[in-house]
């Protein structure tokens, strides 16, 4: 699993530093956790980044990055209630500019959302939107192993949703956006670690990326 979230680490990153190359000049991390990109990509020197997630997420993470060097970016944590606020209302309240190109990462997250709720997100998301921002997306094409399956339900985290390629494509085309790179593990395997990571069983994970 280290050599997994390594490698899709590393795909997002790669992602991130093109779409910075590319004009954007905001970073909206959705589900944020505890990412680290703000802290150790270089590239986000004065670029604002969002990170968005639960209020009691962002106070644990605020205590731990007290503790760090000074941020690259300039960080504003957005806290949301997912179940009475909305993606765009926070953020136009954070000061996010829907008028500049932003990146937006989404990594993580959507294969524990309903198809629904994955599609309001990604509306709002359509809204905030300039010509030029660019979204990277983490999906599933599959589910897990039962193992697996059973392990995150357990922990409180059952993984409900999955897309194939075209879905995805279909389904951020709907907000606005055209994917131009869509790549998996194998892939990133190839072009990371020298096609030397076991991979085999991550085979359903990839990342869309798309431009607005």
């Amino acid at each position: 699993m280290a050599n997994l979230a390594a490698l899709r680490t590393t795909a997002i990153d790669r992602a991130v530093r093109d779409a910075i190359a590319g004009g954007a000049t905001q970073l909206v991390i959705l589900g944020a956790g505890y990412d680290g990109r703000a802290w150790r990509l270089p590239e986000l020197a004065g670029v604002k980044v969002f990170e968005v997630d639960r209020l009691a997420t962002q106070r644990d993470k605020r205590a731990r990055v007290a503790k760090l060097p000074a941020a690259v970016g300039l960080v504003s944590f957005v806290a949301i209630d997912f179940e009475h606020e909305s993606l765009a209302t926070v953020l136009e309240r954070a000061g996010h500019d829907s008028s500049s190109p932003t990146c937006w990462i989404w990594e993580g997250v959507t294969m524990y959302l309903t198809r629904e709720a994955m599609r309001s997100t990604l509306a709002d998301v359509g809204r905030r939107s300039a010509r030029g921002s660019t979204i990277i997306v983490n999906y599933h094409t599959g589910r897990r192993d039962l193992v697996a399956r059973l392990m995150f339900r357990l922990i409180g985290e059952p993984q409900i949703s999955a897309w194939t390629r075209k879905e995805m494509a279909a389904d951020l085309r709907a907000v606005g956006y055209v994917v131009h790179e869509d790549s998996g593990m194998t892939d990133w395997n190839t072009q990371f670690a020298r096609d030397q990571a076991t991979v085999a069983r991550a085979a359903y994970m990839r990342l869309a990326t798309a431009r607005f």
